[in-house]
């Protein structure tokens, strides 16, 4: 069904890491402990080169069954869900007041109320916990408060919301009431003069600071050949942070950037013809090697290092603190796994792509969605061996890089990534999700095990 649908909902793949004990330091202390269940002290080798800390990760602090877990169904749903988990609270809406779609931002507030950014609607939706909508901030326009079209949200505790819209053009400022509190506008000639190659679609991603990283495609990729069953390569990225008051950009290096299987017989010739031709198949299929996100403490940005199970902590200036990695074999795609998630793809509509014929990959890729929790740990989405077709569950690591368990029960699919969003904190899981008819609704899992 050519045009219809959110595709972009659909994750990437991402490596399992398999666990293997070898000796190393003792791992460090945390939030972990409330989980029970014992640790061995031989999972973690820490050493240093250069002043920049690598952590290696040979097993998780906590063993299968012992750390953090997420209940089957959720507890609350926002938006127009085709089904309802049991006991789930769904948004009160009166007509289409509440009805989310396009949505680029998702928070939970420190008093329990959830903020969504809904680009559809041009608007900043505010709803209780029990899911009724008690707020709308803003609407479709350019003068104070309002969107041209609202492409990120920041939550900054305890009571500001941060809306960044269309093209880098400007960023507002409000609190929980609705309430202008600042408004910064961006100088677009000024990032493209300090970004070469940079556009005004360029995708960029905020910072807990006020500057962003932006995301600029090195070379153009060689589509010319037809789309009959082979491996697509798209260009690299590089990822480079900008400072708004001095607009002096920092390369985070050089990135790799996505394959694709693709499957047709059209001759595609460059970028733009292959988004024309398939809307949804570059996220669809891709297999992104590199993935950012940013958050923690101290506030940080991560990168993965294309397909080895490697992250690379950058601080917000762009120097390289840390890296994260674990020692572990690439999951092998079986045919099972295959198959599953050929029926997940023709459940969405993708059957006009002739993703029937799509020839199995050998491995997935390392890591395939990265997420900060407000608490400060990094959530890494990725495959288990259950052969489900689908990423179905997180590792989370500590501030300091240490692989401190895999949460029980995650739902599947439950991606964060840009453009879609998630929330994380000490009680909740939300995710976004879609259909092929295009409803967007966000679904809520509580978390267990984590001390509050």
């Amino acid at each position: 069904m050519r045009g219809g649908g959110h595709r972009w909902l659909l994750p990437f793949p991402v490596l399992q890491a398999a666990v293997v004990a070898t000796s190393g330091s003792v791992g460090c202390n945390s939030e972990s402990s409330s989980g029970g269940g014992p640790t061995d002290g031989t999972a973690v080798t820490i050493r240093d080169t250069a002043g920049v800390e690598i952590v290696e990760n040979h097993a998780p602090e906590r063993t299968q069954g012992h750390f953090w877990t997420l209940d089957r169904e959720p507890g609350l749903v926002l938006g127009e869900s085709p089904a309802r988990g049991a006991g789930a609270t769904q948004g009160n809406r009166d007509d289409d007041d509440g009805r989310i779609w396009g949505v680029r931002g998702l928070a939970r507030l420190v008093d329990g109320r959830i903020a969504v950014l809904s680009q559809g609607n041009h608007q900043l939706f505010i709803f209780e916990p029990s899911g009724k909508l008690s707020r709308v901030i803003g609407g479709k326009g350019e003068g104070p408060g309002e969107f041209v079209r609202p492409e990120r949200m920041q939550y900054l505790p305890p009571d500001t919301l941060a809306v960044w819209d269309y093209w880098m053009g400007s960023v507002t400022y409000f609190d929980t009431a609705g309430a202008i509190l600042d408004h910064r506008r961006i100088d677009l000639g000024r990032i493209l003069d300090a970004v070469p190659g940079a556009s005004p679609e360029s995708p960029t991603t905020p910072l807990p600071d006020g500057s962003f990283v932006i995301t600029v495609r090195r070379r153009d990729p060689d589509f010319a050949h037809r789309r009959d069953g082979t491996l697509v390569r798209y260009p690299p990225v590089e990822y480079l942070r900008v400072d708004l008051r001095t607009y002096v950009a920092r390369s985070l290096g050089i990135w790799d950037g996505e394959e694709q299987w693709a499957a047709s017989g059209d001759v595609v010739s460059s970028y733009s013809e292959m988004t024309e031709l398939a809307p949804g198949l570059v996220s669809f299929d891709g297999q992104l090697k590199s993935h950012l996100t940013a958050g923690g403490r101290p506030p940080s940005i991560y990168v993965t290092d294309g397909f080895k199970n490697e992250i690379r902590q950058f601080s917000l200036n762009g120097e390289l603190l840390r890296i994260i990695r674990r020692t572990a074999a690439p999951l092998v795609v079986t045919e099972r796994a295959h198959r599953a998630w050929q029926d997940f793809a023709l459940d969405l509509g993708a059957g006009e792509y002739g993703v029937e014929a799509w020839p199995k990959r050998e491995r997935h890729p390392a890591i395939g969605g990265l997420a900060v929790d407000a608490a400060g740990y990094l959530w890494v989405r990725e495959w288990s061996e259950s052969e489900s077709g689908m990423p179905d569950q997180w590792s989370v690591f500590g501030p300091e890089g240490r692989w401190l368990g895999v949460v029980s029960g995650s739902p599947s699919p439950a991606v964060c990534y840009a453009p879609v969003p998630c929330w994380i904190d000490r009680e909740w899981l939300l995710i976004l999700k879609g259909d092929s008819l295009g409803r967007e609704w966000i679904e809520g899992y509580r978390i267990h095990g984590r001390q509050r």
